[in-house]
């Protein structure tokens, strides 16, 4: 009778430390959820290597301002080529307003640059733009670092 008691006993122990509530038990930190990466930016989209080239009409050119305090404002444009109309994107306005060439509404224009697909629409992100013998360059042929950066550390915004 008492080995049966003990056996119960120790039975219920092994029970109570198995049903104990979380506060006797050590805390367990769970682990943190995986980070949600950053939308990529415009200038790590660019990969020279992928450089194509479109040539159309400008129907539109647009200064979109920033969503964030101390941003410029950025431009873009939109190019009517025989497959249809391209949004393109040339890059802040400061840098744009600076530059002898300011593509406008009816010039006939070359845009070499890469495709890339966003969220919203396919898009294209100019490295230049060529408009009879004037040329816009934007960004630099081999590494597709944006111009308007010169100067800037490399992983200080590129």
């Amino acid at each position: 009778m008492m080995k049966k008691l003990s056996l119960m006993a120790g039975i219920l122990g092994v029970l109570a430390f198995l049903m104990a509530p979380p506060s006797w038990a050590q805390q367990q930190v769970p682990p943190a959820a995986p980070a949600i990466p950053a939308a990529p930016k415009a200038s790590k989209l660019y990969n020279p290597q992928a450089v194509e080239t479109l040539t159309g009409s400008v129907a539109a050119v647009n200064r979109h301002a920033s969503k964030r305090t101390g941003k410029p404002d950025r431009v873009a444009m939109v190019l009517q080529t025989n497959q249809g109309a391209v949004k393109v994107h040339l890059g802040p306005a400061d840098y744009l307003d600076q530059q002898a060439l300011k593509p406008a509404v009816g010039d006939q224009v070359e845009v070499k640059g890469v495709k890339v697909s966003r969220l919203k629409a396919p898009t294209f992100i100019a490295g230049e733009v060529r408009k009879g013998d004037q040329v816009l360059k934007l960004r630099d042929e081999a590494t597709g670092r944006p111009l308007w950066l010169k100067g800037q550390k490399r992983n200080g915004g590129t």
